[in-house]
């Protein structure tokens, strides 16, 4: 054995000894999901009651276990979009899907749209996404378990103009099949500044045999022959395409389409169907060319015109894929706009009842997977609270809104009744909307709960979208369920600017509930008290408007906070803060530290959109569960549990995983942060002692770290960003 492998054979050792060790440094939080709490609406159980609702979700199917059943991925469209997974557990002919939160942080981030494809033949499906104006390709080298490769970060084709990437706009969705019927995967897509469809060839089979490569090139700006107006969608057909050739200052711009190509009467030929930004029908062109040539012969603009058309208010986009395991495809229709279009049973669904292998459609829903799931519709803000004095917490879950299909949102309250024992809770959707509070009107109803007037029962404070706060007083007398009055609309004149998320704490511990609220821009504003815990009053401007130093605000958009103050089980004060791009983040140091930078302790990947978080012990074992409302409506409860496979803990790493090389080292290290910027460096050893610190004032993505002055042996390398901190372990020999 040579003196290197000598050494790294004594730093495994010590790696083993050291594994055994207490673990040192920062603390994680020791989450798990708590999706075992049976949910029932109208006398049925929900199947998947914490899966987080859906705005405007995409489909595909993959094989998530390696069992040989096609399984479900869905993506929600978002800047932060949203990976969710589903275990196909259906026989024949039957839909049955259950929610597996344990592979969605096998999944890259991604933005905006994917699908997912199977390109290099291989029978696993792989990834394409958003990229920046183009596609990105991730290659599926599962084994056991799910694993993805980035193969290319921008797809790319030959042109007349030369190479140039693959234009997909963010708002749009590609059509990714085989068009010409050569086995290899080709590329349908609107052109940046034209309404015709480029049609991008792959040319793998032709090159090489075979369907792995992603070689493509421009075989027409004018598939089909037809093209979209620029004023509205409608389609001009036999189109020569010869006036469609636009230049970069032209003032026709295609705004945004979902393409779905699919051969509906079974002639090998690829039809299409098209949904468009602003328009609530989908569009179906029969492809009556050749396998060569496309040409649309015809169209029908209320597809399928002899059925239920489909009609969603703005956006459509259609998936063909098998939901009932009869080995036909079926179609599924969903909103490609997650912010003006409906958000609760807005997933319609059709099966393919066809016996001739074409694809005739027979709709049968509106709610495809929704109606097993809790969805307030869009910016869930839930919260524990016992409103019929039972002793059992139940959960009031406020929201932005309904999208009632005017423009507007209709906000309100959903209340589920903990109809469980004491340790093992269980609940019932009672009302969608508790108390009629949707009557008021307001642009939001974020609740939290205290009593505010000190008179024995729990009053309702609510934030909305306007940053406003309005108190809701508790009127129930003694025994009754609470019963909430809006009694002082715009509380206090309090005004934080946008998206108010209040909590009631008393904070500084003089005996009186102090205010906290989140907002838009990512700081939490903090009220003190300076009324009695009869009659509070608040000043309408902040004690401190950046309380504990805190800004949880996205490097690309906003911030969202959402604050929860609550006591360890040693009684010190530690706040939850979450975020719009789905961190939970843990804050210790505040004791004695009100106007001092609180500590972060910790953080963790959520899985949700414009995360809101409270908590409360609903399982009577003297530690709080975590409670998540996601903006996508839905709601997710965490509990106390050792790190696994499902442990919430595991999942940021996935997402934002910190690069330390090369590893083993003995001079120098490269740290690298993929998303976040590093702050601060820092080293222990094996004992926890600090061998090593350095901060950062420039805050860059990655560094080097001269490491010559630290003896050979095994240690933590922390690496602490704005938004998480994670740790590495590190041979130095």
């Amino acid at each position: 054995m040579n003196l290197f492998n000598l050494k790294y054979f004594q730093l495994l050792i010590v790696y083993s000894l050291a594994s055994c060790l207490p673990y040192f440094g920062y603390s994680q939080m020791q989450l798990v999901k708590f999706d075992s709490i049976e949910v029932s609406s109208n006398g049925e159980q929900l199947l998947n009651p914490w899966a987080g609702g859906f705005n405007s979700p995409q489909f595909s199917e993959i094989d998530l276990n390696n069992d040989g059943i096609k399984d479900l991925f869905t993506f929600e469209r978002d800047w932060y979009g949203m990976s969710k997974c589903f275990l196909n557990k259906g026989g024949y002919m039957e839909t049955y899907y259950v929610h597996s939160p344990e592979y969605e942080h096998l999944f890259p981030s991604m933005q905006n749209w994917a699908l997912l494809a199977d390109y290099n033949c291989d029978g696993k499906a792989d990834i394409f996404t958003s990229a920046t104006a183009g596609i990105a390709v991730y290659r599926n080298d599962s084994q056991e378990t799910l694993s993805f490769t980035k193969v290319s970060s921008l797809l790319k084709a030959e042109t007349p103009e030369g190479l140039t990437n693959i234009f997909v706009s963010p708002p749009d969705l590609p059509a990714i099949t085989d068009i010409d019927m050569d086995g290899d995967l080709d590329i349908l897509s609107f052109g940046i500044l034209g309404n015709t469809v480029f049609f991008y060839k792959n040319m793998s089979m032709e090159k090489y045999g075979t369907c792995e490569a992603l070689e493509f090139e421009l075989a027409t700006e004018c598939w089909g022959y037809f093209s979209e107006s620029s004023q509205d969608n409608s389609i001009t057909l036999f189109d020569s395409c010869e006036n469609k050739k636009y230049k970069l200052n032209s003032s026709s711009r295609h705004a945004g389409s979902a393409l779905l190509a699919i051969d509906l009467n079974n002639d090998m030929l690829k039809d299409i169907l098209i949904g468009d930004i602003s328009y609530s029908n989908t569009t179906m062109l029969n492809n009556g060319g050749s396998i060569d040539e496309a040409y649309m012969t015809y169209s029908d603009t209320a597809f399928p015109s002899y059925d239920v058309k489909i009609d969603l208010k703005v956006f459509p986009a259609t998936y063909h894929i098998d939901i009932n395991n009869d080995n036909k495809k079926d179609l599924i229709v969903s909103p490609n706009n997650p912010f003006t279009s409906e958000n609760f049973n807005n997933i319609w669904h059709y099966n393919n009842i066809s016996t001739s292998g074409a694809n005739v459609f027979e709709f049968k829903g509106t709610s495809f997977l929704q109606e097993g799931m809790i969805d307030v519709g869009e910016g869930a803000k839930a919260g524990f609270i016992d409103i019929n004095n039972d002793g059992l917490m139940d959960i009031l879950t406020g929201n932005f809104g309904y999208y009632n299909g005017t423009g507007n949102y209709e906000s309100g309250l959903l209340l589920m009744i903990n109809t469980g024992t004491p340790t093992i809770p269980k609940y019932n959707i009672i009302n969608t909307d508790y108390n009629q509070l949707s009557a008021l009107n307001l642009s939001g109803i974020y609740p939290c709960f205290g009593d505010m007037d000190n008179d024995g029962d729990m009053d309702m404070i609510s934030g909305d979208e306007q940053g406003k706060i309005h108190l809701f007083t508790n009127n129930a007398l003694p025994g009754e369920n609470a019963n909430f009055i809006l009694t002082d609309p715009n509380y206090m004149n309090i005004d934080v600017g946008e998206s108010s998320i209040p909590q009631v704490y008393d904070i500084d511990n003089d005996g009186k509930l102090d205010l906290l609220v989140g907002e838009k821009s990512g700081t939490l504003n903090y009220f003190k008290n300076t009324g009695s815990a009869e009659q509070a009053f608040f000043s309408s401007f902040p004690t401190n408007n950046l309380f504990g130093g805190i800004d949880v605000m996205a490097e690309c958009c906003g911030g969202y906070s959402s604050p929860y103050f609550t006591q360890d089980t040693a009684g010190n004060d530690v706040l939850y803060v979450s975020s719009e791009d789905g961190y939970l983040y843990k804050y210790g140091d505040i004791d004695g530290n009100l106007n001092g930078k609180f500590e972060l302790e910790d953080s963790l990947f959520v899985n949700a959109l414009r995360a809101t978080v409270s908590g409360g012990d609903i399982n009577n074992d003297g530690k709080d569960e975590i409670i998540i409302g996601e903006f996508t409506g839905g709601i997710s409860i965490l509990k106390n549990g050792s790190p696994s496979w499902l442990a919430i803990s595991n999942l940021s790493k996935a997402k934002n995983d910190i690069l330390i090389f090369p590893n083993p080292a003995s001079n120098k290290i490269k740290v690298m942060s993929p998303n976040f910027r590093i702050t601060t460096i820092s080293v222990h050893n094996i004992m926890g002692q600090l061998v090593k610190e350095i901060s950062l004032k420039d805050r860059p993505y990655e560094t080097e770290i001269n490491i010559s002055d630290i003896k050979s042996g095994i240690y933590m390398v922390s690496v602490r960003t704005k938004k998480l901190i994670q740790q590495k372990k590190l041979f130095v020999n």
